[in-house]
């Protein structure tokens, strides 16, 4: 069954199908809402919390074909209404690694690609909550510049503005970082 036709029948109070496309989004809401709020635990209740809401409203998806923006719109405001009641900081684990690196021994690149995954969470973290929210979405959820306007509200034109204006201060500030790290190991050279 089509995700279309699932959504058509959530529309009609179709309990299985909502539990269907639980089954396609569950994993994709609790990484965007993890990347957002920190927070594993937070995260799941924002998700259980966003689908009991599309079932609630799935009556006001005018186009079934739009469940995926809809969808990440309402969990983008209610990780919003959450990240403002506990600010956390974004995870430092490297979300990056495939599950076969697991079996890889531990390396000198292995060690360096988990300081810089550490190093652009937390500079991710620095950025103001609707630029971090567009980097999440289109970097770590794949979803397109269109679909993050409409998960936004917002003009094509101010999602592509923030993802340039928020690589931009990553860029220097990782640039700046990784200076402070090179003018360091000259001192300890110098006084070692």
């Amino acid at each position: 069954m089509s995700e279309t036709e699932l959504v058509e029948k959530i529309q009609s109070g179709d309990m299985n199908a909502l539990g269907e496309i639980f089954e396609i989004y569950k994993n994709q809401g609790l990484k965007y809402a993890y990347l957002i709020t920190g927070s594993r635990f937070t995260s799941e209740d924002i998700v259980q919390e966003t689908f009991i809401k599309c079932y609630l409203s799935a009556k006001s998806l005018k186009n079934a074909e739009q469940f995926k923006p809809w969808f990440f719109k309402i969990l983008t405001r209610i990780a919003w209404k959450h990240t403002g009641k506990e600010r956390k900081t974004l995870p430092f684990e490297n979300i990056f690694e495939k599950a076969n690196d697991e079996s890889i021994d531990k390396s000198i690149e292995r060690y360096i690609r988990n300081q810089e995954a550490e190093a652009l969470h937390a500079e991710i973290e620095h950025l103001d909550l609707k630029q971090k929210t567009v980097v999440v979405l289109f970097y770590f959820n794949g979803l397109t510049v269109k679909e993050i306007a409409k998960i936004m509200g917002c003009f094509e034109g101010t999602v592509k503005s923030r993802l340039y204006s928020a690589r931009k201060k990553l860029k220097l500030s990782l640039l700046n970082n990784e200076e402070c790290e090179i003018t360091k190991a000259k001192e300890c050279e110098v006084n070692g």
